[in-house]
């Protein structure tokens, strides 16, 4: 038995913060889409709409399942088996592919601190760097994660702090102006809003995949992501409305360029505020792959605890108490997909797949509710059972939607392949001595 954390809420709110919002990168993609209106729209109507409901449900589940897993086990609890194993089989494959997309975003940031060109393999050697020094990191603990995880989320905050201040005091547009670009409908952009934003308040749920690792983390876990929600949305207000008055040509606003929040401190506060960004921009990405790693390790070790993956996922470092093999092997995915040429398709994969748990999670946190009108938890969300339940309607039908409406047949089939590995795990491992000892262990903690 692993011997639990002692981490504080503080600590987790940071972890989930930089998880979710990154320290705030991004998001310029959202002004140069949409327009400076609707993104003060959205950024108003996401909160109700989308984190809340996905921030509140996560809470809410990981008070009544204090356990290691995340979405894999409030599934697999609240919806039986082979549901619990649709879940966890969709986010570990997620969940090899991910953190590689991080990587190369940290890699990114980094070429522009390097004093030498980079060339591919060099590029590549940088990302694989990268990723092992995040995987010996996580090997030695959550611990570590979290106070790296404080400490960076402070620093990043720090660029924006002084952007926002230097901003005020040169105001040269209307921070909302115009309402929507010119050739979109209301219904148009506010959908891609919608879209844009979920994909930027998504990642509430990550720190309980490691709960059960963490002390008394059915109070601290739902505690520090109702803390975070209001955080994370104020925070995207504050980054993007006075740097819009000041500096404008919304058009031009994009995480890759010509204004990105590295362009745009470079013209508020000049040499010295860009490569604040730069590095600010740098840490924040890799903070998030760090924490994607440790987050689907703990997935995956879960997975396997239950009897429904690889054994060798389940192990344990002795000293340090951490999925190591889950943590290796997922960093060794993660440093052969850096070298492919189709980053871009890896990160649509991701997303179609991270969307099956997230719905899954909703329904579980649903009937939880059906089955059990006077729950008694830690943490319960303060809402009658029926409003409640209507409430979780709404992010199913919007994330489903928004999702699966170009990529419906290839997220369909990535989900199928749940079957027949099921199928296959089950012939693996079903009344076999692993598959024993998995479930007295299961049947000893829910005692």
């Amino acid at each position: 038995m692993s011997q639990k954390k002692k981490i504080s809420t503080f600590a987790l709110v940071m972890m989930i913060c930089v998880t979710v919002a990154g320290g705030g990168f991004g998001i310029e993609d959202l002004v140069g889409s949409v327009g400076p209106g609707m993104t003060l729209l959205v950024f108003i109507l996401i909160p109700f709409v989308w984190s809340l409901p996905f921030g509140l449900s996560s809470a809410e589940l990981s008070s009544a399942y204090p356990e290691d897993g995340g979405m894999y086990t409030w599934a697999k609890k609240g919806l039986g088996e082979k549901a619990g194993f649709v879940s966890g089989w969709c986010y570990t494959i997620a969940g090899f592919v991910e953190p590689a997309t991080f990587a190369v975003l940290s890699a990114n940031y980094m070429k522009m601190l390097l004093p030498i060109k980079v060339n591919d393999f060099v590029y590549w050697c940088l990302c694989a760097a990268l990723i092992v020094i995040f995987a010996i990191i996580n090997i030695i603990g959550i611990k570590l994660v979290s106070n790296m995880a404080t400490v960076v989320t402070l620093l990043c905050i720090i660029p924006f702090i002084v952007l926002v201040v230097m901003s005020l005091m040169d105001i040269n547009y209307s921070p909302v102006e115009p309402m929507l670009p010119e050739n979109m409908s209301f219904l148009e952009a506010a959908g891609n809003g919608l879209l844009i934003g979920i994909w930027f308040n998504t990642g509430f749920e990550t720190i309980s995949t490691m709960s059960g690792d963490i002390e008394n983390g059915s109070k601290k876990v739902p505690k520090a992501i109702v803390l975070a929600i209001p955080f994370i949305s104020v925070m995207y207000i504050l980054w993007v409305v006075p740097a819009l008055a000041s500096v404008g040509h919304w058009q031009d606003w994009s995480s890759e360029g010509p204004l990105s929040f590295v362009e745009i401190g470079n013209i508020v506060g000049g040499a010295p505020l860009r490569w604040a960004f730069v590095a600010a921009g740098s840490l924040a990405s890799m903070m998030i792959l760090c924490e994607y790693i440790l987050a689907y390790a703990y997935v995956m070790k879960s997975f396997s605890e239950k009897g429904q993956f690889f054994k060798i996922f389940s192990k344990e470092h002795k000293k340090f108490k951490t999925p190591y093999m889950a943590i290796i092997i997922l960093s060794g995915v993660s440093i052969v997909l850096c070298s492919s040429g189709s980053f871009i398709e890896f990160v649509g994969i991701a997303s179609i797949l991270y969307a099956v748990p997230v719905i899954m999670m909703f329904i579980a946190n649903i009937k939880l509710r059906v089955q059990n009108p006077d729950l008694r938890l830690d943490f319960k969300v303060p809402l009658p059972n029926k409003a409640y339940i209507v409430y979780l309607c709404f992010p199913i039908v919007i994330y489903g939607a928004s999702v699966f409406t170009d990529n419906w047949i290839v997220g369909l089939g990535l989900a199928a392949t749940s079957i027949p590995a099921y199928l296959f795990f089950k012939k693996l491992y079903r009344g076999g001595r692993y598959w024993k000892e998995c479930h007295e262990k299961e049947d000893k903690l829910s005692a």
